[in-house]
């Protein structure tokens, strides 16, 4: 009797666990934000290209064709469940930090785009592109736009208190200038 109860507790911590995935997994946004983490993979999958365009030039159509999509059309077009509450949660947002997280996104989109149009500029006539051209720009590139979503992702992780944190230079400046004697 004891294994059939047993079983039965399996069973229904299954279902509890399955059930709290789904209501994740339908739940794209971060609570802490109220922007989902998903939309960010737009910008994820072209650092990828560009850190490996140099060992892997048969991706540059893929490079050369990135365009921006804004959060609000990415979801529109998205077929992920909880993608409408994103939407709808997105509309309520803290104007502050809707418009940090635009600006934030429309600088990637910036450096991303200038990106793309100095690396086609190493195209030659027939398509084709050597490592050896791009392997400078693509690490800067890269670098660049680590740079940029950085701060983008401590956003979304961390909300707008993200926005607003004093930077450890900051702070150590601060200090210094707390604890040192006035002078005489």
């Amino acid at each position: 009797m004891q294994s059939a109860q047993t079983a039965v507790t399996i069973v229904n911590a299954i279902d509890e666990i399955d059930s709290e995935l789904f209501a994740r997994a339908a739940s794209l946004v971060n609570p802490k934000s109220g922007i989902a983490n998903d939309y960010l993979n737009i910008f994820y999958e072209l650092l990828l290209l560009v850190e490996n365009l140099p060992v892997i030039p048969e991706m540059i159509d893929d490079v050369i064709n990135w365009q921006p999509v804004s959060y609000v059309d990415y979801f529109q077009r998205s077929r992920l469940p909880g993608s409408s509450a994103a939407l709808a949660i997105h509309e309520q947002l803290n104007p502050a930090l809707r418009d940090a997280f635009a600006r934030m996104v429309g600088n990637i989109n910036t450096v991303a785009l200038a990106g793309i149009e100095q690396i086609q500029t190493h195209r030659k006539p027939n398509g084709d592109i050597f490592p050896e051209d791009i392997i400078d720009l693509c690490e800067r590139l890269s670098a660049e736009l680590k740079d940029c979503l950085a701060p983008t992702t401590n956003l979304v992780n961390n909300g707008i208190s993200a926005v607003h944190a004093e930077s450890v230079q900051n702070m150590v400046d601060r200090l210094l200038n707390e604890t040192e004697p006035a002078s005489a």
